[in-house]
């Protein structure tokens, strides 16, 4: 087997004799039509040829020398490619030189050819091996194999991470749907807030009425013109006090109870605005525990159930959240019964 270093050069001169483009060493351009090589392209492309059927895979299997004689060849035949780009028409004795290398490089290829022939045969031999072809198929369905097996594992990584971040949106997307319905009853309470503190004002100003109406009472009768001069119109200015005093009265209560009504509206969207937004929290906390029909029945009642409207004096149906809780307590029995 050949040394190591000495195969890395003789890969390097071959290489870089299949690389070389035949056509620069034409230079027309630079040398005119008397100077130039244009003779020298289409042998220089044949000598190319020979050197691109030695395989640079076979060079594994060669010796020291006869790597030695494949190097020794790409570096004399490079060596007269320079020389041709380096020539200069100014020089002494310039068109002999010009024939020597025309002379040379067109009968350079069959002289070659007597020293490569059998490395060239070899790499073809090599080349077609059956059992060296079976050899880096399978080596080549191997590998196909093993990337295949990667990819695979990259697919089923990737499946995972897809299917976690669908189930991070499909949460965001019900946090986001529920926490969209719970502003219907954030606008719903900023309504009744602003209601609210609308009755809070008429309070105050039908209280002011009735404490200024009371403080006026107590010297109307010394008015000249209001003054009763009998008994029946004392009783007329007796009714008439108490008739005003009545719908003042009636129209504080009135305020009092829009207020508390509207306040009382206010504080239960708030509460409902805030189950909706808390219930996922409550779900998942239950999720698995067997109370989880039991929690959205009750976060539903609370959230759905009619509300008192502040004018009645029932509870009204304040009992059917505890009736559904009570019904879905005895059908987990149940189940858990059979």
């Amino acid at each position: 087997m050949a040394a190591e270093d000495v195969r890395t050069e003789c890969s390097e001169a071959l290489k870089r004799m299949q690389m070389f483009d035949p056509v620069t060493l034409g230079r027309e351009d630079d040398l005119g039509r008397q100077m130039n090589f244009s003779d020298a392209v289409e042998p220089a492309e044949a000598i190319i040829a020979i050197y691109k059927r030695i395989p640079s895979s076979a060079l594994s299997d060669f010796t020291s020398s006869q790597l030695g004689v494949i190097l020794a060849q790409a570096n004399a035949d490079y060596n007269i490619f320079k020389q041709i780009l380096d020539f200069n028409s100014m020089s002494n004795d310039a068109a002999s030189i010009r024939m020597g290398l025309l002379s040379g490089i067109k009968s350079r290829r069959d002289q070659l050819f007597d020293q490569v022939w059998q490395f060239i045969a070899y790499g073809v031999a090599r080349i077609t091996d059956t059992s060296l072809l079976e050899t880096q198929a399978r080596a080549t369905i191997q590998r196909i194999e093993d990337q295949a097996g990667k990819l695979t594992e990259q697919l089923v990584k990737a499946k995972s991470d897809a299917d976690d971040a669908l189930a991070a949106i499909r949460a965001v997307a019900s946090e986001q749907g529920v926490s969209q319905q719970a502003s219907y009853f954030k606008d719903e309470a900023q309504a009744q807030e602003i209601l609210a503190e609308k009755w809070l004002k008429y309070t105050y100003q039908f209280a002011v009425a009735i404490g200024l109406f009371a403080i006026l009472s107590l010297f109307l009768h010394k008015v000249e013109w209001i003054r009763p001069s009998g008994a029946a119109e004392m009783l007329q200015l007796i009714t008439s006090k108490v008739l005003i005093f009545a719908v003042l009265g009636y129209m504080l209560v009135m305020a009092v109870r829009n207020y508390t009504t509207h306040k009382h509206n206010a504080v239960v969207n708030r509460h409902r605005q805030n189950a909706l937004l808390t219930y996922r929290a409550i779900v998942t906390a239950a999720e698995g525990s067997g109370t989880q029909d039991i929690v959205l029945a009750h976060a539903a009642s609370c959230i759905f159930s009619p509300q008192e409207t502040g004018f009645s004096h029932g509870k009204g149906d304040a009992g059917i959240g505890s009736k559904s809780v009570l019904e879905l307590l005895t059908k987990g029995v149940t189940k858990s019964g059979e």
